[in-house]
Protein backbone atom coordinates (compact mmCIF):
# COMPACT_ATOMS: atom_id res chain seq x y z
CA UNK A 1 0.00 0.00 0.00
CA UNK A 2 1.78 3.35 -0.84
CA UNK A 3 1.55 6.38 1.14
CA UNK A 4 -2.03 8.27 -0.41
CA UNK A 5 -3.90 4.94 -0.29
CA UNK A 6 -2.84 4.78 3.58
CA UNK A 7 -4.18 8.55 4.00
CA UNK A 8 -7.50 7.85 2.03
CA UNK A 9 -8.28 4.85 4.28
CA UNK A 10 -6.95 6.15 7.10
CA UNK A 11 -10.89 7.07 8.76
CA UNK A 12 -8.81 10.14 10.85
CA UNK A 13 -7.69 11.03 8.10
CA UNK A 14 -9.58 14.63 7.76
CA UNK A 15 -9.23 15.25 11.66
CA UNK A 16 -7.20 18.27 11.47
CA UNK A 17 -10.42 20.17 9.74
CA UNK A 18 -11.98 19.61 12.94
CA UNK A 19 -13.48 22.78 14.49
CA UNK A 20 -12.16 26.26 12.66
CA UNK A 21 -15.48 27.27 12.64
CA UNK A 22 -17.26 28.63 9.76
CA UNK A 23 -14.21 28.43 7.55
CA UNK A 24 -13.46 24.80 8.84
CA UNK A 25 -17.01 23.67 7.79
CA UNK A 26 -16.65 24.86 4.21
CA UNK A 27 -12.88 23.32 3.49
CA UNK A 28 -14.97 19.59 4.62
CA UNK A 29 -17.71 20.44 2.76
CA UNK A 30 -15.68 21.36 -0.75
CA UNK A 31 -14.24 18.70 -3.30
CA UNK A 32 -10.48 19.77 -3.57
CA UNK A 33 -9.90 17.25 -6.15
CA UNK A 34 -11.11 20.03 -8.74
CA UNK A 35 -7.86 21.77 -7.78
CA UNK A 36 -4.45 21.44 -7.97
CA UNK A 37 -4.31 20.41 -4.30
CA UNK A 38 -6.31 17.21 -5.07
CA UNK A 39 -8.60 15.55 -2.15
CA UNK A 40 -7.81 16.96 0.91
CA UNK A 41 -7.59 13.24 2.07
CA UNK A 42 -4.20 13.30 0.42
CA UNK A 43 -2.83 16.39 1.60
CA UNK A 44 0.66 16.28 2.79
CA UNK A 45 1.54 16.50 6.33
CA UNK A 46 3.18 20.20 5.95
CA UNK A 47 -0.05 21.58 4.77
CA UNK A 48 -2.41 19.58 7.02
CA UNK A 49 -0.38 21.67 10.32
CA UNK A 50 -0.50 24.85 8.59
CA UNK A 51 -4.27 24.87 7.77
CA UNK A 52 -4.76 23.64 11.31
CA UNK A 53 -2.82 26.22 12.73
CA UNK A 54 -4.69 28.65 10.49
CA UNK A 55 -7.91 27.71 11.25
CA UNK A 56 -7.35 27.95 14.95
CA UNK A 57 -6.11 31.23 15.26
CA UNK A 58 -8.20 34.38 15.89
CA UNK A 59 -5.21 36.29 13.25
CA UNK A 60 -6.61 36.86 9.78
CA UNK A 61 -4.68 34.46 7.80
CA UNK A 62 -4.08 32.89 4.76
CA UNK A 63 -2.43 29.84 3.32
CA UNK A 64 -1.44 29.51 0.02
CA UNK A 65 0.00 26.30 -1.23
CA UNK A 66 1.03 23.56 -4.38
CA UNK A 67 1.58 24.60 -8.07
CA UNK A 68 -1.43 26.94 -8.82
CA UNK A 69 -0.78 28.89 -5.68
CA UNK A 70 -4.70 27.86 -4.15
CA UNK A 71 -5.37 29.84 -0.65
CA UNK A 72 -6.81 28.50 2.34
CA UNK A 73 -8.11 30.89 4.71
CA UNK A 74 -10.01 31.10 8.50
CA UNK A 75 -13.04 32.38 9.83
CA UNK A 76 -10.98 35.88 10.28
CA UNK A 77 -9.30 36.26 7.00
CA UNK A 78 -13.23 35.99 5.15
CA UNK A 79 -14.11 39.09 6.24
CA UNK A 80 -11.35 40.42 4.59
CA UNK A 81 -12.55 38.85 1.50
CA UNK A 82 -15.62 40.80 1.26
CA UNK A 83 -17.38 39.96 -1.72
CA UNK A 84 -14.87 37.80 -2.73
CA UNK A 85 -16.35 35.00 -0.18
CA UNK A 86 -17.06 31.96 -0.86
CA UNK A 87 -15.58 31.87 -4.45
CA UNK A 88 -11.91 32.76 -3.03
CA UNK A 89 -11.82 30.02 -0.87
CA UNK A 90 -9.95 27.54 -3.03
CA UNK A 91 -9.17 30.30 -6.00
CA UNK A 92 -5.89 30.98 -7.06
CA UNK A 93 -4.40 33.77 -5.04
CA UNK A 94 -2.94 36.06 -7.68
CA UNK A 95 -6.02 35.88 -9.52
CA UNK A 96 -8.07 36.39 -6.18
CA UNK A 97 -6.55 39.67 -5.59
CA UNK A 98 -5.39 40.75 -8.87
CA UNK A 99 -6.10 45.03 -7.90
CA UNK A 100 -3.59 44.46 -5.44
CA UNK A 101 -0.75 42.97 -7.29
CA UNK A 102 1.36 46.02 -8.32
CA UNK A 103 1.55 46.12 -4.40
CA UNK A 104 1.80 42.82 -3.17
CA UNK A 105 2.93 40.88 -6.35
CA UNK A 106 6.76 41.11 -5.22
CA UNK A 107 7.01 40.70 -1.93
CA UNK A 108 4.42 37.56 -3.00
CA UNK A 109 7.49 36.36 -5.53
CA UNK A 110 10.22 36.82 -3.02
CA UNK A 111 8.29 35.06 -0.31
CA UNK A 112 8.16 31.98 -3.06
CA UNK A 113 11.83 32.35 -3.62
CA UNK A 114 12.55 31.53 -0.11
CA UNK A 115 12.63 35.06 1.60
CA UNK A 116 10.50 36.22 4.25
CA UNK A 117 8.74 39.59 3.54
CA UNK A 118 7.00 42.26 5.71
CA UNK A 119 4.85 44.93 4.02
CA UNK A 120 3.51 47.58 7.14
CA UNK A 121 0.42 49.79 6.50
CA UNK A 122 0.11 49.26 2.70
CA UNK A 123 -2.43 51.58 0.67
CA UNK A 124 -4.07 49.42 -1.33
CA UNK A 125 -7.40 50.05 -3.55
CA UNK A 126 -9.49 46.62 -3.17
CA UNK A 127 -12.54 45.39 -5.60
CA UNK A 128 -14.52 43.74 -2.64
CA UNK A 129 -17.60 45.18 -1.77
CA UNK A 130 -18.75 45.97 -5.51
CA UNK A 131 -16.60 48.87 -5.99
CA UNK A 132 -13.01 50.05 -5.90
CA UNK A 133 -12.24 50.36 -2.35
CA UNK A 134 -9.53 52.23 -0.50
CA UNK A 135 -8.12 50.51 2.40
CA UNK A 136 -4.64 49.78 4.08
CA UNK A 137 -3.26 46.56 5.18
CA UNK A 138 -0.13 45.21 7.47
CA UNK A 139 1.16 41.77 5.78
CA UNK A 140 3.60 39.02 5.43
CA UNK A 141 4.89 36.67 3.46
CA UNK A 142 6.56 33.91 4.71
CA UNK A 143 7.79 30.34 3.32
CA UNK A 144 6.88 27.12 4.29
CA UNK A 145 8.84 24.06 3.67
CA UNK A 146 7.16 20.71 2.50
CA UNK A 147 8.27 16.86 3.04
CA UNK A 148 11.14 17.78 0.31
CA UNK A 149 12.46 20.89 1.85
CA UNK A 150 11.60 23.16 -0.74
CA UNK A 151 8.59 26.04 -0.64
CA UNK A 152 5.44 24.44 -0.57
CA UNK A 153 3.49 27.30 -0.13
CA UNK A 154 3.25 30.65 1.68
CA UNK A 155 1.98 31.53 5.37
CA UNK A 156 0.03 34.92 4.67
CA UNK A 157 -1.13 36.52 8.56
CA UNK A 158 -2.89 40.15 7.78
CA UNK A 159 -3.92 42.85 9.71
CA UNK A 160 -6.02 45.67 8.57
CA UNK A 161 -5.18 49.14 9.64
CA UNK A 162 -8.00 51.10 7.09
CA UNK A 163 -9.97 52.27 10.37
CA UNK A 164 -7.12 53.28 12.40
CA UNK A 165 -5.44 55.14 9.18
CA UNK A 166 -8.39 56.31 7.62
CA UNK A 167 -9.33 58.05 11.50
CA UNK A 168 -5.64 59.65 11.74
CA UNK A 169 -5.77 60.94 8.10
CA UNK A 170 -9.40 62.53 9.03
CA UNK A 171 -8.08 64.10 12.57
CA UNK A 172 -4.94 65.53 10.54
CA UNK A 173 -7.73 67.20 8.41
CA UNK A 174 -9.55 68.71 11.17
CA UNK A 175 -6.57 69.97 13.50
CA UNK A 176 -5.12 71.82 10.32
CA UNK A 177 -8.52 73.22 9.32
CA UNK A 178 -8.61 74.46 12.66
CA UNK A 179 -4.72 75.47 12.71
CA UNK A 180 -4.90 77.31 9.23
CA UNK A 181 -8.09 79.21 9.92
CA UNK A 182 -7.38 80.51 13.29
CA UNK A 183 -5.01 83.00 11.47
CA UNK A 184 -8.03 84.51 9.66
CA UNK A 185 -9.39 87.65 10.10
CA UNK A 186 -12.84 87.74 8.43
CA UNK A 187 -15.48 85.12 7.27
CA UNK A 188 -14.21 84.90 3.94
CA UNK A 189 -10.71 84.70 5.07
CA UNK A 190 -11.59 81.64 6.87
CA UNK A 191 -13.80 80.22 3.86
CA UNK A 192 -10.86 80.63 1.71
CA UNK A 193 -8.04 79.13 4.08
CA UNK A 194 -10.55 76.16 4.59
CA UNK A 195 -10.98 75.28 1.03
CA UNK A 196 -6.97 75.66 0.37
CA UNK A 197 -6.50 73.51 3.34
CA UNK A 198 -8.71 70.30 2.46
CA UNK A 199 -7.30 70.40 -0.89
CA UNK A 200 -4.52 68.10 0.76
CA UNK A 201 -6.94 65.70 1.69
CA UNK A 202 -8.62 64.89 -1.65
CA UNK A 203 -9.01 61.41 -1.19
CA UNK A 204 -11.65 61.59 1.70
CA UNK A 205 -12.93 65.00 -0.08
CA UNK A 206 -12.82 64.64 -3.65
CA UNK A 207 -14.35 68.32 -3.88
CA UNK A 208 -15.07 71.08 -1.64
CA UNK A 209 -16.83 74.13 -2.22
CA UNK A 210 -17.49 76.88 0.38
CA UNK A 211 -20.33 79.84 -0.38
CA UNK A 212 -20.62 82.72 1.92
CA UNK A 213 -23.86 83.53 2.25
CA UNK A 214 -25.33 87.17 2.32
CA UNK A 215 -27.03 88.18 6.02
CA UNK A 216 -30.64 89.03 4.73
CA UNK A 217 -30.99 87.87 1.26
CA UNK A 218 -30.83 84.92 -0.89
CA UNK A 219 -27.52 85.78 -2.58
CA UNK A 220 -24.60 83.49 -2.35
CA UNK A 221 -20.72 83.44 -3.46
CA UNK A 222 -18.15 81.03 -4.21
CA UNK A 223 -15.25 81.67 -1.54
CA UNK A 224 -13.06 78.38 -1.35
CA UNK A 225 -13.08 75.88 -3.85
CA UNK A 226 -10.89 72.91 -4.18
CA UNK A 227 -10.57 69.33 -6.42
CA UNK A 228 -12.13 70.53 -9.49
CA UNK A 229 -11.03 71.81 -12.67
CA UNK A 230 -10.53 75.44 -13.03
CA UNK A 231 -12.87 75.78 -15.92
CA UNK A 232 -15.38 74.58 -13.23
CA UNK A 233 -14.28 76.78 -10.15
CA UNK A 234 -14.77 79.88 -12.32
CA UNK A 235 -17.89 79.11 -14.11
CA UNK A 236 -19.58 78.24 -10.51
CA UNK A 237 -18.22 81.28 -9.30
CA UNK A 238 -19.03 83.66 -11.81
CA UNK A 239 -22.75 82.24 -12.00
CA UNK A 240 -25.61 83.80 -11.24
CA UNK A 241 -28.11 83.18 -8.52
CA UNK A 242 -30.43 80.96 -10.80
CA UNK A 243 -27.53 78.83 -11.96
CA UNK A 244 -26.44 78.14 -9.01
CA UNK A 245 -29.26 76.87 -7.56
CA UNK A 246 -29.80 74.73 -10.54
CA UNK A 247 -26.34 73.46 -9.72
CA UNK A 248 -26.70 72.80 -5.77
CA UNK A 249 -29.70 73.17 -3.86
CA UNK A 250 -28.51 75.99 -1.67
CA UNK A 251 -31.93 77.50 -0.56
CA UNK A 252 -33.06 73.77 0.84
CA UNK A 253 -30.31 73.70 3.23
CA UNK A 254 -31.30 76.96 4.14
CA UNK A 255 -34.59 76.45 5.16
CA UNK A 256 -33.31 72.67 6.62
CA UNK A 257 -30.84 73.99 8.57
CA UNK A 258 -29.78 70.51 8.41
CA UNK A 259 -26.76 68.88 6.42
CA UNK A 260 -28.72 67.89 2.65
CA UNK A 261 -27.08 64.63 0.38
CA UNK A 262 -26.65 65.62 -3.28
CA UNK A 263 -27.07 62.38 -5.12
CA UNK A 264 -26.90 63.75 -8.63
CA UNK A 265 -23.26 65.25 -8.78
CA UNK A 266 -21.70 63.81 -12.06
CA UNK A 267 -25.17 65.14 -13.68
CA UNK A 268 -25.17 68.62 -11.85
CA UNK A 269 -21.61 69.51 -12.27
CA UNK A 270 -21.52 67.66 -16.57
CA UNK A 271 -23.57 71.69 -16.67
CA UNK A 272 -20.43 73.54 -15.06
CA UNK A 273 -17.58 71.73 -17.92
CA UNK A 274 -15.79 69.56 -15.14
CA UNK A 275 -13.42 68.15 -17.02
CA UNK A 276 -13.21 63.87 -17.93
CA UNK A 277 -9.99 63.09 -16.38
CA UNK A 278 -11.18 63.85 -13.01
CA UNK A 279 -13.14 61.21 -11.12
CA UNK A 280 -16.04 63.03 -10.05
CA UNK A 281 -18.08 61.18 -7.06
CA UNK A 282 -21.81 60.74 -7.87
CA UNK A 283 -22.87 61.78 -4.30
CA UNK A 284 -22.17 65.21 -2.07
CA UNK A 285 -23.07 66.28 1.50
CA UNK A 286 -23.61 70.08 1.76
CA UNK A 287 -23.65 71.46 5.44
CA UNK A 288 -25.05 74.68 6.57
CA UNK A 289 -22.44 76.77 8.54
CA UNK A 290 -25.06 78.24 11.36
CA UNK A 291 -22.74 80.27 13.82
CA UNK A 292 -23.89 80.17 18.04
CA UNK A 293 -26.80 82.89 18.07
CA UNK A 294 -27.58 83.11 14.05
CA UNK A 295 -30.90 81.82 12.88
CA UNK A 296 -29.69 81.25 9.24
CA UNK A 297 -26.18 79.66 7.78
CA UNK A 298 -23.72 82.61 7.05
CA UNK A 299 -22.38 79.91 5.05
CA UNK A 300 -22.70 76.31 3.17
CA UNK A 301 -20.13 73.80 3.01
CA UNK A 302 -20.39 71.12 0.20
CA UNK A 303 -18.00 68.08 0.25
CA UNK A 304 -17.94 65.06 -2.32
CA UNK A 305 -18.08 62.02 -0.94
CA UNK A 306 -14.96 59.37 -2.00
CA UNK A 307 -16.65 56.96 -4.34
CA UNK A 308 -13.54 54.30 -3.44
CA UNK A 309 -14.92 54.78 0.81
CA UNK A 310 -18.61 53.25 2.30
CA UNK A 311 -20.69 56.16 3.35
CA UNK A 312 -20.52 54.98 7.31
CA UNK A 313 -21.02 56.08 10.52
CA UNK A 314 -17.44 57.42 10.82
CA UNK A 315 -17.27 59.27 7.61
CA UNK A 316 -20.82 60.93 7.77
CA UNK A 317 -19.35 62.08 11.37
CA UNK A 318 -16.21 63.36 9.43
CA UNK A 319 -18.55 65.59 7.88
CA UNK A 320 -19.78 66.56 11.01
CA UNK A 321 -16.92 67.44 12.63
CA UNK A 322 -15.65 69.55 9.48
CA UNK A 323 -18.54 71.39 9.33
CA UNK A 324 -18.41 72.14 12.67
CA UNK A 325 -14.86 73.43 12.92
CA UNK A 326 -15.20 75.53 9.98
CA UNK A 327 -18.12 77.13 12.62
CA UNK A 328 -15.89 77.13 15.51
CA UNK A 329 -13.47 79.48 13.60
CA UNK A 330 -16.37 81.59 12.04
CA UNK A 331 -17.69 82.34 15.08
CA UNK A 332 -14.14 83.03 16.40
CA UNK A 333 -13.68 85.44 13.69
CA UNK A 334 -17.34 87.22 14.47
CA UNK A 335 -15.94 87.72 18.28
CA UNK A 336 -13.06 89.34 16.87
CA UNK A 337 -14.74 91.58 14.58
CA UNK A 338 -17.35 92.05 17.52
CA UNK A 339 -14.54 93.22 19.56
CA UNK A 340 -12.75 95.30 17.25
CA UNK A 341 -15.64 97.05 16.41
CA UNK A 342 -15.89 97.53 20.35
CA UNK A 343 -12.07 98.89 20.55
CA UNK A 344 -12.78 101.45 17.99
CA UNK A 345 -16.58 102.86 19.48
CA UNK A 346 -14.59 103.25 22.82
CA UNK A 347 -11.34 104.86 21.37
CA UNK A 348 -14.11 107.35 19.48
CA UNK A 349 -15.57 107.69 22.99
CA UNK A 350 -12.07 108.51 24.32
CA UNK A 351 -11.11 110.50 21.69
CA UNK A 352 -14.70 112.83 22.24
CA UNK A 353 -14.14 112.63 25.93
CA UNK A 354 -10.52 114.19 25.59
CA UNK A 355 -11.43 117.12 23.19
CA UNK A 356 -14.79 117.71 25.82
CA UNK A 357 -11.94 118.20 28.56
CA UNK A 358 -9.87 119.90 26.43
CA UNK A 359 -12.59 122.46 24.94
CA UNK A 360 -14.69 122.53 28.76
CA UNK A 361 -10.90 123.51 30.12
CA UNK A 362 -10.28 127.12 27.95
CA UNK A 363 -14.00 127.72 27.77
CA UNK A 364 -13.17 127.79 32.03
CA UNK A 365 -9.88 129.15 31.87
CA UNK A 366 -11.45 132.39 29.64
CA UNK A 367 -13.87 133.70 32.61
CA UNK A 368 -11.09 133.09 34.67
CA UNK A 369 -8.65 135.15 33.48
CA UNK A 370 -11.65 138.07 33.11
CA UNK A 371 -12.04 137.52 37.08
CA UNK A 372 -9.04 137.18 38.30
CA UNK A 373 -7.60 140.36 36.50
CA UNK A 374 -10.21 143.01 38.14
CA UNK A 375 -9.57 141.42 41.28
CA UNK A 376 -5.65 141.43 41.29
CA UNK A 377 -5.72 145.31 40.13
CA UNK A 378 -8.47 146.09 42.94
CA UNK A 379 -6.00 144.13 45.63
CA UNK A 380 -2.75 146.17 43.88
CA UNK A 381 -4.54 149.83 44.65
CA UNK A 382 -4.47 152.03 47.46
CA UNK A 383 -4.75 150.50 50.72
CA UNK A 384 -8.03 153.05 51.04
CA UNK A 385 -9.74 149.34 50.13
CA UNK A 386 -11.97 148.69 53.20
CA UNK A 387 -10.52 145.61 55.27
CA UNK A 388 -13.33 143.61 54.87
CA UNK A 389 -13.19 143.98 51.29
CA UNK A 390 -10.10 143.36 50.77
CA UNK A 391 -10.86 140.29 52.96
CA UNK A 392 -13.45 138.73 50.76
CA UNK A 393 -11.76 139.99 47.66
CA UNK A 394 -8.41 137.75 48.76
CA UNK A 395 -11.00 134.83 49.61
CA UNK A 396 -11.85 135.59 46.01
CA UNK A 397 -8.97 135.82 44.31
CA UNK A 398 -7.75 132.66 45.94
CA UNK A 399 -9.94 130.45 45.28
CA UNK A 400 -9.91 131.70 41.22
CA UNK A 401 -6.37 130.32 41.81
CA UNK A 402 -7.19 127.09 42.82
CA UNK A 403 -9.82 126.73 40.61
CA UNK A 404 -7.58 128.13 37.82
CA UNK A 405 -4.51 125.47 38.79
CA UNK A 406 -7.68 122.81 39.02
CA UNK A 407 -8.87 124.15 35.41
CA UNK A 408 -5.02 123.95 34.03
CA UNK A 409 -4.95 120.52 35.36
CA UNK A 410 -7.87 119.19 33.69
CA UNK A 411 -6.41 120.59 30.63
CA UNK A 412 -3.51 119.19 31.18
CA UNK A 413 -4.77 115.45 31.44
CA UNK A 414 -6.66 115.93 28.20
CA UNK A 415 -3.16 116.79 26.32
CA UNK A 416 -2.02 113.48 28.13
CA UNK A 417 -5.09 111.52 27.05
CA UNK A 418 -4.82 113.20 23.76
CA UNK A 419 -0.46 111.83 23.37
CA UNK A 420 0.47 115.82 22.79
CA UNK A 421 1.76 116.20 26.13
CA UNK A 422 5.21 117.69 26.34
CA UNK A 423 7.93 118.06 28.04
CA UNK A 424 9.94 120.99 29.20
CA UNK A 425 13.19 119.41 30.10
CA UNK A 426 15.78 122.28 31.86
CA UNK A 427 18.80 121.06 34.36
CA UNK A 428 17.55 121.17 37.91
CA UNK A 429 19.05 119.99 41.51
CA UNK A 430 16.89 117.28 41.52
CA UNK A 431 17.87 116.34 45.32
CA UNK A 432 17.35 119.73 46.61
CA UNK A 433 14.33 120.44 44.47
CA UNK A 434 12.49 117.33 45.79
CA UNK A 435 13.79 117.88 49.59
CA UNK A 436 11.82 121.38 48.54
CA UNK A 437 8.53 119.39 47.80
CA UNK A 438 8.54 117.25 50.69
CA UNK A 439 9.06 120.09 53.27
CA UNK A 440 5.63 121.35 52.69
CA UNK A 441 4.32 118.40 54.07
CA UNK A 442 6.52 118.51 57.28
CA UNK A 443 4.30 120.44 59.08
CA UNK A 444 0.52 118.07 58.66
CA UNK A 445 2.49 115.13 59.41
CA UNK A 446 3.59 116.52 62.49
CA UNK A 447 0.32 117.53 63.77
CA UNK A 448 -0.92 114.37 62.33
CA UNK A 449 1.29 112.67 64.95
CA UNK A 450 3.94 111.06 61.55
CA UNK A 451 7.33 111.94 61.17
CA UNK A 452 8.49 112.82 57.62
CA UNK A 453 11.96 111.45 57.17
CA UNK A 454 13.51 112.97 53.98
CA UNK A 455 16.88 112.02 53.26
CA UNK A 456 17.76 112.95 49.36
CA UNK A 457 21.76 113.43 49.22
CA UNK A 458 23.33 115.55 46.53
CA UNK A 459 23.76 114.40 43.49
CA UNK A 460 26.97 114.70 41.48
CA UNK A 461 25.46 116.46 38.35
CA UNK A 462 22.49 118.88 37.31
CA UNK A 463 19.48 116.51 35.96
CA UNK A 464 17.37 117.47 33.30
CA UNK A 465 13.57 116.92 34.18
CA UNK A 466 10.22 118.74 33.49
CA UNK A 467 9.98 120.45 37.44
CA UNK A 468 6.14 121.17 37.15
CA UNK A 469 5.47 117.50 36.10
CA UNK A 470 7.89 116.28 38.80
CA UNK A 471 6.34 118.80 41.08
CA UNK A 472 3.01 116.59 40.75
CA UNK A 473 4.56 113.32 41.15
CA UNK A 474 6.14 113.65 44.33
CA UNK A 475 3.08 115.97 45.86
CA UNK A 476 0.85 113.38 44.76
CA UNK A 477 3.03 110.06 46.29
CA UNK A 478 3.70 112.47 49.93
CA UNK A 479 -0.32 112.77 49.56
CA UNK A 480 -0.98 109.56 49.10
CA UNK A 481 1.00 108.28 51.97
CA UNK A 482 0.10 110.90 54.74
CA UNK A 483 -3.77 109.56 53.49
CA UNK A 484 -3.03 106.45 54.21
CA UNK A 485 -0.28 106.24 56.99
CA UNK A 486 -1.77 106.06 60.36
CA UNK A 487 1.66 106.08 62.45
CA UNK A 488 5.01 105.78 61.96
CA UNK A 489 6.58 107.46 59.72
CA UNK A 490 6.45 108.58 55.74
CA UNK A 491 10.35 108.64 53.53
CA UNK A 492 11.54 110.62 51.28
CA UNK A 493 15.16 108.87 49.18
Amino acid sequence: MNRSDKITSDPDSLAFLMGGGEMGSLIRSMDWSKTSLGPAAGWPQSLRTTVSICLASDLPICIIWGPGLVQLYNDAYRVICGDKHPRSMGQTFSECWKEAWPVIGEAHDCALAGDKAFLETQHIFLERYGFLEECFFTFSFSPIRDETGRVGGLFHPVIEMTTQMLSERRTRALRDVIAQTNKAKSVSEVLALSAQTLGEYELDLPFVLLYALEPHGSQSRLVGATGLSADAVESLRSACPGDVQTVWPLDDVVRRGSALQVDDVRQRLARVCVGPHLDVPNTALAHPIIPPGADRPVAILIAGISPRLPMNEAYRGFYDLLAAGVTTSIANVSAYEDERSRAKALAELDRAKTAFFSNISHEFRTPLTLMLGPVEDALAGPETLPPLHREQLEVVHRNGLRLQRLVNGLLEFSRIEAGRARAAFEPTDLAEFTADLASNFRSACEKAGLELRVDCPPLSEPVFVDRPMWEKIVLNLLSNAFKFTFDGESAVT
